[in-house]
C-alpha cells in the first residue's frame, strides 16, 4: 500500500522575499561550478543558498555550509520570509515547455509520501503497490544530501515519481483545482513556465490519498534523494515526520510526460583505435556511414519509430555513422541475470554490447570516472546544443560519442516492475522538477 497524504508546506512571502522567480532555483545537482554564484546572485532569498550553500576556508564540524543553510532557514522564517500554511494541502503543480517546437504541459501533485523499502517482489496477492527504482545510481551525493537534511531537518528538493492513473482519478482532481488563480506562476530562464496551486478541499485531498493506496510508484529522477530520506527515517526513529517525504508525483499517462535521450561521451582510453572500433561494431551491428549529423539523426528517427534498436556515432576521425543491431542473442550471453525486457533496452545494449565488449569500459570504470571527474564516459542530456557541442568536444580530444534515441515510458514502467534497473542516466525527464515551491520542515 502507498499511503500519499497533504502537508502544511513552507512557502516564499511575495511581499517580503520579492520576485520569486529569484527565489526558486534548478535542483542542487545541476547548480554546478559559475552557475552556483549565478543563482546565488538572484536573490539573497534564493533557496539555492541553502540547497547549494557553499563550503568556505575554516569551516569546522560545527560550522559548515549545512549549519549555514540552517540558519538562514531558521531565519527566514522568523523574518517571514518563508510561511507555513495553515491547513494540509496538497499542490497542483505544472510546467509549460517546448520540446522540439511542440509547446508541451505537464502536470501533477506534491506531497508526501510515508517510506518504504523498495519493493523487490511482487504480493502473493492483490494488486501491486510500492516504490520501485527504475535506474542504478553511483555512490555520491547521499552523505552530502543528508548532512543538509540532518542540520535544517527539513526537505527542499523534489523526488520525481510517476505513477499509473489511466482512468484519471487523481487527474481529474488536479484539472479541477487549476482553474484557481495559481499560488506561484514563474518563468524560468530556460523558457519554462511554472505554476503552483492549493489543493486544500477536504473530498479533493481525501479522494487523492484514497487513489493513491492502491498504486505503485516509480522514481523518475531522485533516487539519491529518496535514499537520503530512508537514513533520515532511520536517524530519527520516534519522529513522526521523518517517517514521510516530499515528493512530485506526475501521472504516467500526462501528455506532457516526456524523456529525451542522454548521450554517452567517451574519452581518455588508451590504445582507442577508430578502425578497431568499427570492426567491433559490424560484428552484430549494420554499420553506415553518413556526411553530416543530420543524415545520421535521421536514420536514428527512423529506426526508433520501427521499434527497432539502433545508435548515432561520432569519432575523433570525424565521421558520422549509424547502427542497427542484427543479432540480440549476444545479450542472453552477456546478461544472463536480466529480464528479456531489460536486454532489449538501447541503453543495456550499448552498456554491455559495446562500452563494456568493445571498449572494455566496465561498470568499474564507470564508476571511477563519475567519482573522480574527467573518467572514460561524460553523460551528455539531450537538449539545447548538446549534440553539436560533444562533437566539438571530440574534435578536440574526445574519442567518440554515441547517440541515444530516448527510452519509451512503457520499458522503464516494464523493467521497473521487474525490480531491475537500468543502467544509470537511462533516462532524461524533461524538464527538471524545481526546488523552492514548497519546503517540507520535519521539526
Amino acid at each position: 500500500m502507498v499511503r500519499v497524504v497533504p502537508f502544511k508546506a513552507y512557502r516564499y512571502d511575495r511581499e517580503k522575499a520579492g520576485d520569486l522567480a529569484k527565489v526558486v532555483a534548478p535542483p542542487y545537482d545541476v547548480i554546478k561550478g559559475k552557475k552556483v554564484d549565478q543563482v546565488h546572485g538572484l536573490s539573497p532569498y534564493n533557496i539555492a543558498w541553502i540547497t547549494k550553500n557553499k563550503p568556505a576556508e575554516g569551516d569546522t564540524e560545527t560550522s559548515n555550509q549545512y549549519t549555514r543553510a540552517r540558519d538562514l532557514l531558521n531565519r527566514w522564517i522568523d523574518e517571514g520570509i518563508l510561511k507555513q500554511d495553515d491547513q494540509e494541502c496538497f499542490y497542483v503543480y505544472g510546467q509549460n515547455f517546448e520540446v522540439g517546437g511542440e509547446e508541451l504541459f505537464r502536470f501533477g501533485f506534491i506531497g508526501l509520501i510515508e517510506l518504504e523499502e523498495f519493493a523487490k517482489e511482487a504480493p502473493s496477492e492483490g494488486t501491486f503497490a510500492g516504490v520501485l527504482q527504475h535506474e542504478e545510481t553511483l555512490p555520491k551525493d547521499i552523505q552530502d544530501r543528508f548532512n543538509l537534511s540532518k542540520n535544517t531537518m527539513a526537505y527542499y528538493g523534489q523526488i520525481f515519481v510517476i505513477y499509473p492513473d489511466p482512468e484519471g482519478a487523481v487527474d481529474s482532481v488536479l484539472i479541477r483545482n487549476m482553474e484557481n488563480e495559481p499560488l506561484m506562476d514563474v518563468m524560468d530562464l530556460d523558457g519554462v513556465r511554472h505554476r503552483l496551486w492549493k489543493t486544500d478541499g477536504i473530498e479533493d485531498k481525501e479522494g487523492i490519498t484514497k487513489a493513491m493506496a492502491d498504486r505503485f510508484v516509480i522514481i523518475a529522477d531522485g533516487h539519491h534523494r529518496y535514499k537520503t530520506a530512508l537514513a533520515m527515517r532511520a536517524e530519527n526513529p520516534d519522529l513522526e515526520s521523518a517517517r514521510f517525504r516530499m515528493l512530485t508525483f506526475v501521472n504516467m499517462g500526462n501528455p506532457g510526460l516526456v524523456i529525451l535521450p542522454t548521450h554517452r561521451l567517451v574519452q581518455n582510453l588508451e590504445d582507442f583505435d577508430h578502425a578497431d572500433l568499427i570492426r567491433g561494431l559490424k560484428q552484430n551491428f549494420m554499420v553506415k556511414e553518413y556526411p553530416d549529423k543530420e543524415a545520421m539523426f535521421s536514420e536514428m528517427e527512423a529506426l526508433f519509430k520501427a521499434d527497432k534498436h539502433g545508435f548515432g556515432l561520432y569519432t575523433n576521425e570525424g565521421r558520422f555513422y549509424s547502427m542497427e543491431l542484427q543479432n540480440l542473442s549476444l545479450m542472453e550471453e552477456l546478461r544472463p541475470e536480466a529480464s528479456p525486457e531489460l536486454r532489449k533496452l538501447d541503453v543495456a545494449l550499448l552498456h554491455s554490447m559495446i562500452l563494456d565488449r568493445i571498449l572494455g569500459i566496465d561498470k568499474e570504470k564507470l564508476l571511477h570516472g563519475t567519482m573522480t571527474g574527467g573518467g572514460y564516459v561524460v553523460y551528455i542530456k539531450g537538449i539545447g546544443d548538446a549534440v553539436d557541442e560533444s562533437i566539438r568536444q571530440v574534435d578536440e580530444g574526445a574519442q567518440a560519442v554515441f547517440f541515444m534515441n530516448p527510452t519509451r515510458i512503457e520499458e522503464v514502467e516494464a523493467v521497473s516492475k521487474n525490480f531491475e534497473c537500468m543502467p544509470q542516466k537511462s533516462t532524461f525527464f524533461h524538464p527538471k522538477v524545481w526546488t523552492g515551491f514548497t519546503i517540507n520542515k520535519l521539526k
